[in-house]
């Protein structure tokens, strides 16, 4: 018996998902979103159009969708579910996703569904601490919260200071992460490198880390806005493992995942855009290899999709994992075909400019750029930071680890100049 999930654009009916007997996908657009000035396609990979598409078509989108990892483990087995039941998930999960999706049962409408509940300050002390055994609350009545990563996240909308609950099909406005036992200042570590983008000039969302009984790291979400009348919208983004059409156990280079090369090669192909695009991604791949970030995947990629542009989304998802010995030293995508940070060499960089469609001198003057300004934004910044909140130990192997690696960069480049 076939299964069918109603998909929303926001309060609109764009399409529908649906299951088949023997657990193919398949997913068509309404008339009714055809037909409409405002339509757009749900992915650079399910254009437009009347027909159905089939399981090969539609189902790396959807799953892209869903947690990944012990996280979908852990709530597969809190709801009784198949972990491997992508479209029981789907339905579980599915009234909150990133982007401007909703994903909900035959006869719910998007626009009637939910609402929020204020959360005390004990009450969300409480639902940090549950997390690990409850990851997205999914023991929660009536939440249906999806984040796409292995990493355990709440949806949460923020403002005035106060927290509330979104159920249903509500939006959230930010997103939460708790610490993670076994890596010491993960929640500050992140806060830190995000704040530090900023400050480099790189494009991120608003990120904080809240101090209490669990500190935890907060950032805004950029697929959410608020209209004139303080209405929380959803804005459309799709990753690039959407986008190319790789599924998330396939994120990384090394499992035969997309690389830098194919990112560049879809802005330029999709971005309204690409130069501006193109050169913010490299300042992207620059500042992971100086944080030391070794899982900058692509499903840490994403573009932001409306009728006008499709354009590079903010960045997100920015840490130093170098400095946990317990996390792969290789590279989620490699520079220039090198996955190992140190041995990454001035023909390595070249490469990089070579897949990027882009001069060379255009990629070592970002190298010399960030190199140069990085280290000395970073002591500023974790002085700030260890007066706040502490987690000395953590900031100075960061900072000492950037000032390491950018040294390192730049006298690689100048000792190699022709």
């Amino acid at each position: 018996m076939s299964e069918t999930l109603n998909v929303f654009w926001g309060a609109a009916l764009a399409g529908r998902l649906t299951q088949e007997d023997k657990g193919n996908f398949s997913f068509q657009y309404c008339p009714e979103w055809l037909s409409s000035p405002d339509a757009v396609p749900l992915s650079i990979r399910l254009p437009l159009r009347p027909d159905t598409f089939d399981d090969t078509a539609c189902r790396i989108f959807f799953i892209n969708l869903l947690p990944e990892g012990t996280t979908r483990t852990l709530i597969a087995r809190k709801l009784g579910i198949s972990e491997s039941n992508d479209f029981k998930l789907l339905e579980a999960l599915g009234g909150e996703c990133a982007g401007a999706l909703s994903l909900l049962p035959e006869g719910q409408a998007a626009s009637s569904q939910g609402g929020y509940e204020l959360l005390k300050q004990a009450e969300l002390d409480r639902m940090i601490e549950r997390m690990a055994q409850s990851p997205l609350l999914v023991a929660h009545e009536d939440l249906r919260l999806s984040l796409a990563g292995a990493q355990q996240k709440l949806p949460v909308f923020f403002r005035d200071g106060k927290f509330y609950l979104p159920h249903g099909s509500c939006p959230s406005s930010h997103i939460l992460k708790p610490e993670i036992p076994g890596f010491e200042g993960i929640v500050e570590n992140e806060a830190f490198c995000m704040r530090l983008a900023a400050e480099c000039g790189l494009p991120v969302p608003p990120a904080t880390m809240i101090k209490g009984k669990h500190p935890v790291y907060m950032v805004k979400r950029y697929d959410r806005r608020q209209d004139d009348k303080g209405q929380l919208l959803r804005i459309h983004q799709e990753d690039f493992c959407q986008a190319l059409g790789y599924s998330y156990s396939n994120k990384y280079e090394a499992d035969g995942g997309p690389g830098l090369q194919q990112c560049f090669a879809l802005l330029n192909e999709h971005s309204t855009q690409p130069a501006p695009d193109k050169r913010l991604m490299l300042q992207w791949t620059v500042f992971n290899y100086l944080i030391g970030n070794c899982d900058a995947h692509a499903k840490n990629l994403s573009m932001t999709v409306s009728r006008a542009e499709y354009r590079l989304a903010p960045f997100y998802d920015l840490l130093s994992t170098r400095i946990y010995p317990a996390l792969s030293a290789k590279f989620a995508m490699r520079i220039g075909k090198q996955s190992r940070a140190d041995w990454v060499l001035k023909p390595h960089w070249e490469l990089l400019a070579e897949e990027a469609g882009v001069g060379a001198k255009a990629v070592f003057a970002i190298c010399e750029e960030l190199g140069e300004s990085a280290p000395g934004k970073a002591q500023a910044l974790a002085k700030d930071l260890i007066a706040s909140c502490g987690a000395e130990k953590t900031l100075d192997r960061i900072v000492k680890n950037l000032e390491t690696i950018s040294r390192k960069m730049l006298g690689i480049l100048k000792s190699q100049a022709p």
